[in-house]
């Protein structure tokens, strides 16, 4: 056998096959159920505007014009265009039960994970890491003041971060997917964000902002700078978001 076929990816792929003969068995044990929309009740909270969505824009143009761009401005992105890449993101359109359901799909619509925010210059939104509260569209401030050094550092050192106007950071709730879909679920979390990440890129697309999704980072950098545990919590995605020169 190849060696790269006794490697984790590959073992990972064969071990969480569906098969019609064969049950998928595992040895997990019981998988505590976990909120379905992390909060921080402590936090200040700031109030997002409703999204501007009569902005004009053709999907088909946003589909051609669609590129990760690096070349970003120190301009700072209204409250407007903010508030309608957060709403592209993950804003709530319905809801099924108890699930909120968003302008992206989600396995089960479980939606396992959460959005954070390095806010750098966007205006009225002072400086500092934010975590998006999904049910009341409305930020909570973490930690303030500049973390572009952090930032950059932790993702290698890449202009496009230090330059971003905002960067969106992902994170992964394992137990919230797992519980229903056991190791599977690690197949199904990445997937949902790469639903979500390319609705950030088409809305700002149609702005005539510059996106650029990150996959490269020093992931424990990122997860102590937003205090998670790195394990059932832990950083999986980003996307920084500027105005184009």
């Amino acid at each position: 056998m190849a060696l790269y076929k006794e490697g984790l990816a590959f073992r990972y792929i064969q071990g969480t096959k569906y098969h019609r003969d064969k049950p998928m068995s595992d040895h997990l044990g019981s998988i505590p159920a976990v909120q379905s929309c992390k909060i921080y009740p402590d936090a200040k909270r700031l109030k997002l505007p409703k999204p501007d969505l009569n902005h004009p824009a053709n999907l088909w143009q946003c589909m051609t014009r669609r590129r990760s761009e690096r070349d970003t401005t120190s301009e700072p992105l209204s409250l407007n265009e903010f508030s309608t890449l957060l709403w592209a993101a993950q804003g709530v359109t319905a809801q099924a039960g108890i699930h909120l359901l968003r302008t992206a799909p989600s396995a089960g619509a479980l939606y396992p994970f959460e959005t954070y925010l390095y806010v750098d210059h966007v205006e009225d939104i002072p400086q500092g890491l934010y975590h998006f509260d999904v049910a009341s569209f409305a930020l909570e401030r973490l930690k303030d003041g500049s973390f572009n050094r952090d930032m950059t550092t932790a993702c290698l050192g890449q202009p496009v971060v230090r330059r971003a106007a905002v960067v969106f950071i992902w994170t992964a709730m394992m137990l919230r997917c797992m519980v229903k879909y056991r190791d599977r679920a690690v197949r199904y979390i990445p997937m949902d964000l790469g639903h979500v990440c390319q609705n950030v890129q088409l809305a700002a697309t149609a702005m005539d902002l510059g996106s650029c999704p990150i996959g490269a980072f020093f992931d424990d950098e990122i997860n102590r700078l937003l205090e998670i545990d790195g394990e059932d919590e832990t950083a999986l995605y980003l996307i920084t978001v500027g105005k184009l020169n």
